[in-house]
């Protein structure tokens, strides 16, 4: 009976944390602001227009 106790409170333990991370995660991504082209590919423009 002890056993399944343990099994249980680490069950919700687990399942808690597993929630916590999952909102945070999608939280974080949500507020995230989406780069635009320029911004994603500037360095490499740069380095392009070096190179040539």
């Amino acid at each position: 009976m002890r056993r399944f106790v343990f099994a249980a409170a680490l069950l919700a333990v687990a399942t808690v944390g597993f929630h916590t991370f999952l909102s945070a995660s999608l939280g974080a991504a949500r507020d995230a602001k989406a780069a635009t082209f320029a911004e994603r590919f500037a360095p490499a423009a740069e380095l392009m227009a070096k190179h040539q």
